[in-house]
């Protein structure tokens, strides 16, 4: 594999003037999985050059320094599979202490004693027990030398699953896990992991380079405290007048009843048990294990914070890691920054969150589809689709119209926390709870991770962090200034939006957290409101717009001069998906390290990874029938290879390894099976959930006088339609009518049987004198009624 390199990008150049000035990378380091392995932080360093039209390469195999703070205290989840561990656990435990940072700082002090004392006996271990296995296989076969045989391999499997857990966490590979003999390809993942997560230098803005760790921590942190760093709201007032109080008093009083214990215990059992670690190095997994031994102190310092008003500052430091974003970053913006919590506060966090997602469809518009219960990201994508397509097949017509498409710029990180406490307040959350709140995200503290090692701290005075499960919900309170704004210049006549034909509801504007997208008229006055709504926070370089075909030249450089966004002819990718129908690419199947997999590790790889690269799209659009065999077969020839460019012999064919296990199969998927299940899921919830935006949205398009499953397909419809208007029959084939009263039901026509021949009555029964399965009903009534 390529190893990757530092400095210049390319490595040759050739042309002394621009118009002829070529330069590319020709020259790279490729090494195996052995020298990886010995040197897994070794790269190519592009040197400057004079001589020659190639600069030459410098191979760096050198560790990265961590600078002079202790290594950071992990925990080990292949511990909790030593016989010896509990009662080392509890006994450490149950040492007095007077707050439970001190107990988990000696629990990290007296683990450390304990792992070394074992760590280096691991591998003696295992040798031990393979030679004792050799000398056993040898032995002529009576009772006592298999019951030796037995439990010689069941001491010998358990060592070898602890290196695989041990690799398996470093490896962060969450689709895969341990149990197939996969340690071989979690190390390399870890390995890989860890050499693209190494920074080995920051460019500055006047040109200098930072090589040494302490120098980029302070780099590091100089950047987030100016970024974290308050600015105010331009227009706070105008924003907030358009809120409307939406949280009723019985709402209030659900969310302020006392917390307790069953609340904190199930938002614990919802974390994910091995996610990255908070600074005090612990995972969920410690205390989801042993809950038994820790949770009555973490009851008590997570009811106290939630109940009786107490600091949580404590388990509230954060740890900032920087994942890059491109390949070879060497500047602040090109990493992403993740925020990394301690499970006490994120257990705090999560059980207020638990709370809070109760209430959010009463303060969301329904044009925001994040983190509401009941709303998918489908619905704006169908939404967006739609009206992309009325305005490519509008070509009559004065009015031209518009789809922005916006690009929020650092949109958690420049949240300003006295905006959504104004926000909360004038939705009518209760003073108790925003205080709460407020305590969470305002109590943080941050350290930036660089290569391991620890910063210093310091303290933010905006932004949310992405990490926090408050976040999701904060930050769509947030967006509600948008809509505000949105619906105010809706509500005055200064935009109108745009609809997808004449029967739909007017939508101005669609949001998925930051995603934006704004309909309107393509005119200047139009454009200069949306501007204004947008405000600072939209980085208009980055952002899009695309006019209905009936727009003028004249109109579009209007609208352009006042946004200052590109023009498109035709949609960019929107929600990760391309205007037309999405292709996965034969390239997302290709470079898989197959040989590193069992063939167990290869089957959860293709039910779990591959299977899932085309899925998102599938939900969407209906696949060729060509393009569905064709991922197949490249899934099969995965199956079956024995290594990278090594052609294996297919032993059956795709449909039987399709089958389930228990009729022989391997429970691989039909692609174009499964691609209509999930697109016959929308049509499900245009059916069951008729009041929604995009259901009001499709009738009002396609079926104003009738429902999905009698709808016509129409002959200028969407691609989008087209694709759901094909599972119509697969969902008649499943759908059943639950009888209630039974007073819309035909009892001919319907299918209302459970486990009956297609559901409905047979002719025998033709010449009964009822209509509906509510006739029905009556008749026995008066039947019991004379018995």
């Amino acid at each position: 594999m390529d190893i990757g390199y530092s400095g210049v990008w390319y490595t040759w150049e050739r042309g002394n003037i621009p118009e002829t000035n070529i330069r590319e990378r020709l020259d790279r380091g490729l090494a195996n999985e052995k020298w990886l392995n010995l040197f897994p932080l070794g790269n190519i360093h592009h040197l400057s050059y004079s001589t020659s039209d190639h600069c030459p390469l410098l191979i760096n195999s050198d560790k990265v320094s961590r600078g002079s703070g202790d290594r950071n205290f992990h925990f080990e989840v292949w511990w909790t599979m030593e016989d010896s561990f509990e009662s080392t656990l509890k006994e450490i435990w149950d040492f007095p202490t007077e707050s439970i940072m001190g107990k988990l700082k000696k629990v990290h002090i007296g683990l450390l004693k304990w792992a070394n004392t074992i760590k280096g006996k691991k591998g003696e271990i295992r040798q031990q027990l393979t030679k004792e296995l050799e000398c056993l296989m040898k032995e002529e076969r009576v009772d006592e030398t298999l019951a030796k045989i037995i439990d010689t391999k069941i001491h010998l499997n358990m060592e070898i699953e602890k290196e695989e857990v041990y690799w398996e966490q470093r490896a962060r590979v969450n689709w895969l896990k341990f149990g197939d003999r996969n340690t071989t390809y979690f190390h390399n993942c870890a390995t890989t992991r860890r050499r693209a997560n190494i920074i080995s230098k920051l460019s500055l803005d006047d040109g200098r380079e930072i090589h040494d760790t302490p120098g980029i921590h302070e780099e590091a942190k100089l950047y987030f405290e100016n970024l974290f760093n308050t600015n105010g709201i331009a227009n706070p007032k105008e924003i907030l007048e358009g809120i409307d109080a939406s949280i009723s008093t019985e709402m209030n009083d659900a969310l302020l009843t006392p917390f307790s214990e069953d609340e904190v215990f199930k938002a614990l059992k919802e974390m994910g048990p091995t996610k990255a670690p908070g600074p005090d190095g612990f995972l969920t997994i410690f205390f989801q294990k042993y809950w038994y031994i820790v949770g009555s102190e973490v009851l008590d310092f997570c009811l106290g914070v939630l109940n009786e008003g107490k600091a949580v500052d404590s388990a509230n430091v954060t740890n900032i890691v920087l994942i890059p974003k491109v390949q070879n970053p060497t500047s602040m913006v090109n990493f992403r920054p993740i925020s990394l919590c301690s499970v006490l506060y994120k257990l705090i966090a999560k059980t207020i969150a638990n709370r809070m997602q109760n209430v959010m469809d009463s303060c969301i518009d329904q044009v925001q589809s994040a983190f509401v219960l009941g709303r998918l990201i489908s619905d704006n994508i169908l939404l967006t689709y739609e009206i992309l397509h009325t305005f490519k097949q509008k070509r009559i017509g004065k009015k031209g119209y518009m789809a922005v498409k916006l690009d929020m710029s650092k949109a958690y990180d420049r949240v300003e926390w006295n905006f959504i406490k104004e926000v909360m307040n004038k939705m009518g959350f209760a003073r108790k709870w925003i205080d709460l709140i407020m305590k969470c995200i305002t109590s943080v503290s941050y350290t930036v991770l660089i290569n391991g090692s620890k910063g210093r701290t310091f303290n933010p005075h905006r932004g949310l962090r992405q990490g926090d499960p408050l976040s999701p919900f904060l930050f769509l309170i947030c967006s509600e200034g948008l809509s505000a704004l949105m619906r105010t210049a809706k509500k005055n006549g200064l935009i109108r939006g745009a609809r997808a034909s004449r029967r739909e509801p007017v939508i101005s504007h669609l949001l998925f957290t930051d995603d934006c997208m704004m309909f309107g008229e393509a005119t200047e006055k139009g454009a200069q409101v949306y501007e204004r709504c947008s405000g600072q926070r939209v980085n208009f370089g980055k952002s899009a717009i695309f006019y209905s075909t009936n727009t003028t030249e004249e109109s579009k450089v209007a609208v352009g001069r006042v946004m200052g966004v590109r023009s498109l002819s035709s949609p960019e990718k929107y929600l990760g998906l391309p205007n037309m129908v999405g292709r996965p690419k034969k390239e997302a199947f290709q470079n898989l390290s197959s040989r590193l997999l069992s063939q167990g590790g290869k089957e959860v790889f293709i039910k779990s990874v591959l299977q899932a690269i085309p899925t998102y799209a599938m939900s969407y659009f209906l696949f060729p029938r060509v393009l569905c065999e064709k991922i197949e077969s490249v899934l099969a020839r995965f199956w079956w290879q024995k290594g990278p460019g090594r052609r294996g012999i297919h032993w059956c064919q795709w449909k039987f390894l399709c089958r389930s296990k228990d009729e022989g199969g391997l429970g691989f998927r039909m692609m174009a099976q499964f691609n209509i299940s999930l697109l016959a899921k929308q049509g499900w919830r245009l059916l069951n959930f008729p009041n929604s935006l995009v259901a009001r949205v499709f009738k009002g398009k396609y079926f104003p006088d009738s429902d999905f499953l009698l709808a016509r397909l129409g002959n200028t419809c969407s691609y989008i339609w087209r694709s759901i208007w094909a599972t119509k029959g697969t969902l008649e084939q499943g759908l059943l009518w639950k009888v209630g009263t039974g007073s819309s039901i035909s009892i001919r026509h319907d299918k209302w049987i459970p486990d009956y021949v297609h559901g409905r009555l047979s002719t025998s029964f033709i010449n009964l004198h009822c209509d509906k399965v509510a006739d029905l009903i009556c008749r026995m009534k008066e039947c019991r009624t004379r018995s």
